[in-house]
């Protein structure tokens, strides 16, 4: 055992001083960090719709051949996404429009509600007033806000690079999707045939353990949000909130990050109606907490259900930790990771376990 432990702490001192030594010729690594910051975007966003659409080409390809099911599949999602962009194109780019021209307004009343807080019998009371007295910061916010949104559509250069990243993505990601719905399923038995018969075994339940947490999580987290997004819009558009496409869709995107998410989504939907009404604030919090409310109660355990196995307050640990020092995309994945994470150490611990007992017996 001390042996083992000995190799184990070995191996990780070599790993980090292989790192710490690539850091010192900088000129050896960039290319490989540079070849694989390209490529991440367009793999990570690959393997996210090949545990989404699997199923269906699975189903498909009872029916005609696999490429066959896929191509159907490409053509149907292409006669989607241009209905979807003809639908809500128009009003998507209208909304962003109007966004873009009423930035100086909207911080500007911003901070005339937040005076008027100050201002407040009842804040002068109890001597709150410096804790609203955040007008430096929102004409900062403000400014570098405005001035983001105005370089997206002003600056051509920065535009047309934008194009082009994104016809890239349209181009790279369903090339690899390709292979993945048509090869996927080979890549375990691909991996399992460099192994020894005795570690075939041992291996391969931690593969399909981690393929059946990777499906349920990524399957689950998708509909959920789709859901939130879809109820946000009815919601928004019902109380004639403006905005209401763009505002549902952020909360939808930030709905990706477990527990933080939904909150820091509805933010911006909060302060829009702050700026039409106190009252209207208030419904559009009552919205917000009511759609959490469903989606935690009834939408999300029939879904994902208990598969993750994580408890929440480790989410919560994970997430805060993954967003300080990674950042949004750390919050997203930290938990699909953190789930694998815990697929292997728990096949090994098992493993471990059984040769315990297995010696015990023999002895």
């Amino acid at each position: 055992m001390y042996k083992k432990i000995m190799q184990i702490g070995s191996i990780i001192i070599m790993f980090f001083l292989i790192i710490y030594l690539g850091t010192l010729i900088d000129w050896f690594f960039r290319p490989i960090i540079v070849f694989v910051q390209t490529l991440f975007i367009p793999i990570l966003l690959a393997g996210v719709l090949f545990y989404l659409f699997r199923p269906l080409v699975l189903w498909l390809s009872k029916k005609m051949p696999r490429s066959l099911a896929i191509l159907l599949l490409y053509v149907c999602l292409m006669g989607i996404g241009f209905g979807l962009i003809s639908f809500i194109g128009p009003e998507l780019h209208k909304q962003f429009t109007n966004l873009i021209n009423s930035m100086p307004f909207i911080f500007s009343e911003l901070n005339n509600v937040l005076r008027e807080i100050q201002q407040n019998e009842l804040v002068l009371r109890f001597g709150l007033e410096d804790v609203f007295n955040w007008e430096d910061k929102i004409e900062e916010i403000g400014v570098i806000v405005s001035g983001i949104l105005r370089n997206l559509v002003a600056n051509s250069l920065s535009f047309v690079g934008t194009i082009f990243n994104t016809l890239l993505l349209f181009i790279i990601v369903p090339f690899i999707l390709f292979y993945l719905l048509k090869e996927g399923e080979r890549l375990p038995t691909f991996f399992l045939q460099t192994l020894s018969n005795e570690k075939k075994e041992k291996v391969r339940p931690i593969l399909s353990n981690m393929d059946e947490t990777l499906s349920n999580y990524i399957q689950g987290v998708l509909i959920v949000c789709s859901f939130v997004g879809i109820l946000y819009y009815i919601g928004f558009s019902t109380i004639k909130l403006e905005y209401a496409l763009i505002l549902a869709i952020f909360g939808m995107i930030t709905n990706l990050i477990p527990y933080v998410g939904p909150w820091i989504g509805a933010i911006p939907s909060v302060i829009v109606g702050l700026l039409h009404s106190p009252m209207q604030a208030i419904i559009v919090l009552v919205i917000v907490v009511i759609i959490q409310q469903i989606e935690s109660i009834f939408v999300q355990p029939q879904i994902i259900g208990k598969r993750m196995s994580i408890h929440p307050v480790t989410v919560m640990v994970l997430v805060l930790v993954a967003g300080r020092f990674i950042g949004v995309i750390g919050m997203v994945l930290v938990i699909p990771i953190f789930a694998i994470i815990k697929v292997i150490v728990t096949h090994t611990y098992r493993l471990w376990r059984i040769r315990q007992e297995e010696k015990i017996l023999k002895e």
